[in-house]
């Protein structure tokens, strides 16, 4: 690392060096504006394309551009909607995403597939990607008018399907993939610059959300953004869930108290307490086979630690035998979770939008506090979490829980009663918006 430091130190005395770095810094801003300046004038010409299949009674088209399953249900009742309305013709382009790669990161064009095009095959989606070839589907066959992309992130996605690209012929919707439920200026890495000043629409979850996206947006000086209250459409059919048996939990034994455990999958925040509790979970799982232990990981946990080096690739295989050696310990790898958590318990987590979907079953949360990272929402729904700082506190509640004391229950359902206002309807309100600005020229 030092003589690399040497070498960089180096250069930049070399006679002329800061007027090239400079010149180029100029020449990536100017390119950048270019981008996203062509995509508001393609966007004007959508709506004049819009005009003319108004008045020749086309159909609106819509495209989803999916590439991981375990978000699948932000999107899902959106999708429904459209697809259930004659005005609209509905498409999925299942597409793999980039990794990042030790000593690359995202500098690559190597792809690996989630499972979207397995997952979305019900859908009759569209593969986005040929493997053998290495080539991309061309989004413009489609016509769209709108695209919804399921996560905001450019710099996983190849060339033609990032969004100052997509969207020079098609208006672009977003719906968080999460409940925005972290502060201290996390919001900004969902919500990048890149992303943000080509979208059309951006569907907020509720006011106190709208008012941090339309903060950023200033920030980022997008001011041809127009932002939607909607609601959440994860929690539209949230009821549907709540009053039917859930047969998907992993473990058949009867009288087991279940509980998920859904650790962060990354420490750079200072906030993931998986390293704290893993063996200690697995030691307290052992000794008590009353409970049964649901370890859900990130999709990007394991891949994180090995990259980092925190955990190597044989170090989480001997780690993850012991779930799949145990009687009463599984990890949790299928692509939605709704059944899961509804099913369950009680859950144990670090920091994470999965605590707001998990506040919704009005089920116990043992909050693991590192740091405090809530916005102002999530900051109510806390009063709510058993907060634990240590392993003693954290096996004290679970085992208050296990022998049913439960001294937070009331409160929970109090807050949850509060927030109510936040469900339901979310979806018809995003198709209606379409209707409208497709109506409107």
């Amino acid at each position: 690392m030092k003589s690399i430091r040497r070498i960089k130190n180096l250069i930049k005395r070399l006679p002329g060096i800061n007027k090239l770095v400079q010149k180029n810094l100029l020449l990536e801003k100017e390119s950048y504006y270019s981008k996203h300046n062509a995509v508001r004038i393609g966007q004007q010409a959508v709506d004049y394309k819009l005009q003319l299949k108004l008045i020749k009674h086309e159909k609106i088209n819509v495209v989803f551009i999916c590439h991981r399953p375990a978000v699948w249900d932000s999107l899902k009742n959106v999708y429904n909607a459209l697809n259930n309305d004659n005005d609209f013709n509905v498409f999925i382009i299942a597409i793999p995403n980039k990794k990042e790669l030790p000593k690359k990161g995202l500098n690559h064009e190597i792809y690996e597939s989630e499972g979207a095009e397995q997952f979305w095959a019900g859908y009759n989606c569209i593969n986005g990607y040929n493997y053998e070839t290495k080539e991309w589907y061309d989004i413009r066959q489609l016509s769209p008018d709108y695209v919804f992309y399921q996560q905001p992130y450019n710099d996983t996605r190849c060339e033609s399907y990032k969004s100052w690209n997509v969207g020079t012929y098609a208006k672009i919707c977003y719906v968080p993939y999460a409940f925005d439920f972290i502060g201290n200026g996390v919001l900004e890495e969902t919500s990048p610059e890149d992303f943000m000043t080509d979208v059309s629409f951006y569907f907020t979850q509720n006011d106190v959300d709208d008012k941090m996206i339309n903060n950023i947006l200033v920030n980022y000086s997008a001011t041809n953004v127009k932002t939607i209250i909607s609601g959440f459409p994860r929690y539209d059919d949230i009821d549907d869930y709540k009053n039917k048996e859930s047969k998907s939990w992993l473990f058949s034994k009867k009288n087991q108290y279940r509980v998920m455990w859904t650790p962060r999958w990354c420490t750079n925040e200072g906030n993931c307490s998986f390293f704290d509790y893993k063996d200690l979970l697995v030691k307290f799982a052992q000794k008590h086979t009353d409970i049964a232990l649901l370890f859900r990981p990130h999709p990007q946990a394991f891949l994180n630690w090995n990259r980092t080096g925190e955990l190597t690739e044989k170090e989480a295989q001997v780690y993850k035998s012991l779930y799949h050696q145990s009687s009463n310990m599984s990890i949790d790898d299928k692509k939605t979770y709704f059944d899961t958590i509804f099913s369950s318990d009680c859950l144990i987590s670090d920091t994470s939008s999965f605590i707001a979907d998990y506040f919704m079953t009005g089920k116990p949360i043992i909050y693991c506090h590192k740091v405090d990272m809530f916005n102002e929402l999530s900051k109510k729904m806390s009063e709510g979490f058993y907060w634990v700082n240590n392993w003693n506190e954290l096996e004290e509640i679970l085992n208050n829980l296990r022998n049913g004391i439960d001294d937070l229950k009331e409160k929970r359902l109090e807050i949850l009663n509060d927030l109510k206002s936040y469900n339901g309807g979310s979806a018809q309100i995003i198709l209606n918006t379409l209707k409208q600005d497709a109506k409107k020229h």
